[in-house]
C-alpha cells in the first residue's frame, strides 16, 4: 500500500501460498483499488472456502465422489468412522500439508487426537486404497464462467502426504473428462477467479476421489508453463484486457516430467526414494521446480536457504548406509550418561 498509489496501473497479483491468497482476500477492500485479486464472488469470504468440511459437502452436493469424511473438534470419535483413515487440518490455512496422519485403529486414532490437545478442528477421512494421484492445474476467468484445465499432473513417486515429489505432465485421457467437468462445476460454484489446482486421487476401485481445491497458484504449476501453457500469463493478460483468447489458443501441452531439486533429493537422504529411483527420475526431468539456466538466481537462493537440512540430511544418509547411525547413537547416549553422572 506505501508503494503503490491508487492513479497507479494496477497491479496483478497472483497468491503462491494459502496464507498469501487469504491474506489478499481478507483485505481486498483495501486493496482492490491497487492491486488485481483473485477472489471468490463474495470477496472476503476466500478463508470459508478453504475450510475442508465446506469442501467436502459442497463436493458432496455437485455429485462428486468423496471419501467418507468426518469432523472432529473435540476428543471425541464417532463411532461410524472406517479404519485406516486419513487426519487433516480443517483448512489448509497456517497448516499446509502439516498435521496429515494415518490411522489404522481407534486406539491410535485416539493417541492422535489426546496428544494433539484438538487446538483446532480436524478432519477425518476413510482411507482409499489408491492407483495414483492427480492434480488438475487451471486458470479461472470471470467467477468461473470460463475455466481453462489444459491437462493433468500425475504424481510418478509418492512420499508421505505432499504432493510436491517428482511428477509427470501431459494431456488427460477420455477417462478423466468427467472430474474435469466436475471441477468445472466445483469452481463455478465457488465463484472463483485466478489460478488454482484441484487434487483427486485415483483409487483401485476406478473412481477418482475429489480431495480438495487450493486457490492460488499451485507449487507445481511451472510443469504446466513448461509443456506450453504459461496459466500466470493468462491469468494477467486477462486482469489487464488483453488478448488471452489468442495466447490460449497459441498454448500446447507437451509431456513434462518436474522435479523439486530440494525435496526430492531430502526423499532419498530420508530413505523415502532411492538412489537408483531418483537417478533414472532425473534422467527424465525436462524442467526443475525452481532451476532455469535463463533465471539462476531463485534456485541459487533456495538453495543457500536449505543448505544446513541438505548438509544434515547427507551426513544421516551417509551414516545409514555405512550402519554407523545406531553406532552414533549408542556414543551419544554413552557420552549423555557420562554427563549426566
Amino acid at each position: 500500500m506505501e508503494r503503490f498509489r491508487p492513479e497507479d496501473e494496477k497491479v496483478v497479483a497472483i497468491a503462491c501460498s494459502d496464507d498469501a491468497a487469504n491474506i489478499l482476500d481478507t483485505h481486498y477492500e483495501q486493496l482492490n483499488q491497487l492491486m488485481v485479486i483473485p477472489t471468490v464472488l463474495n470477496a472476503g469470504s476466500l478463508l470459508s472456502w478453504t475450510d475442508k468440511e465446506k469442501m467436502t459437502e459442497t463436493a458432496k452436493m455437485l455429485g462428486l465422489t468423496i471419501p467418507a469424511s468426518w469432523v472432529i473438534d473435540d476428543n471425541t470419535i464417532p463411532d461410524d468412522i472406517c479404519y485406516p483413515c486419513i487426519i487433516k487440518p480443517i483448512t489448509s490455512v497456517k497448516h499446509g500439508k502439516k498435521g496429515f496422519a494415518k490411522c489404522y485403529i481407534k486406539e491410535e486414532l485416539q493417541k492422535y487426537l489426546d496428544e494433539k490437545n484438538m487446538e483446532d478442528s480436524v478432519q477425518i477421512q476413510q482411507f482409499i486404497e489408491k492407483d495414483f494421484e492427480f492434480q488438475f492445474i487451471g486458470c479461472s476467468l470471470n467467477a468461473g464462467e470460463e475455466v481453462i484445465i489444459p491437462g493433468r499432473t500425475h504424481i510418478e513417486t509418492t512420499t508421505g502426504f505432499n504432493n510436491l515429489v517428482f511428477l509427470r505432465y501431459d494431456r488427460y485421457d477420455p477417462s478423466f473428462e468427467k472430474a474435469v467437468e466436475d471441477s468445472k462445476r466445483f469452481v463455478k460454484e465457488t465463484g472463483y477467479s485466478g489460478l488454482f489446482s484441484i487434487e483427486f486421487m485415483r483409487g483401485k476401485d476406478g473412481m477418482d476421489y475429489f480431495l480438495e481445491m487450493n486457490f492460488r497458484n499451485d507449487g507445481n504449476g511451472i510443469a504446466v508453463t513448461s509443456s506450453g501453457t504459461n496459466l500466470p500469463y493468462i491469468w494477467f493478460l486477462y486482469a489487464t484486457g488483453g488478448d488471452y483468447k489468442t495466447e490460449i489458443a497459441n498454448s500446447e501441452v507437451n509431456t513434462t516430467y518436474m522435479m523439486p531439486e530440494v525435496s526430492f533429493l531430502m526423499s532419498v537422504f530420508n530413505g523415502d526414494v532411492s538412489i537408483r529411483e531418483w537417478l533414472a527420475d532425473k534422467r527424465k526431468t525436462t524442467c526443475y521446480l525452481t532451476r532455469f539456466k535463463d533465471d539462476i538466481a531463485p534456485y541459487k537462493q533456495m538453495m543457500r536457504e536449505n543448505r544446513k537440512s541438505l548438509i544434515q540430511g547427507f551426513f544421516l544418509f551417509v551414516l545409514r548406509k555405512l550402519h554407523l547411525f545406531s553406532f552414533v547413537r549408542k556414543v551419544k547416549r554413552y557420552i549423555e550418561r557420562k554427563i549426566l553422572s
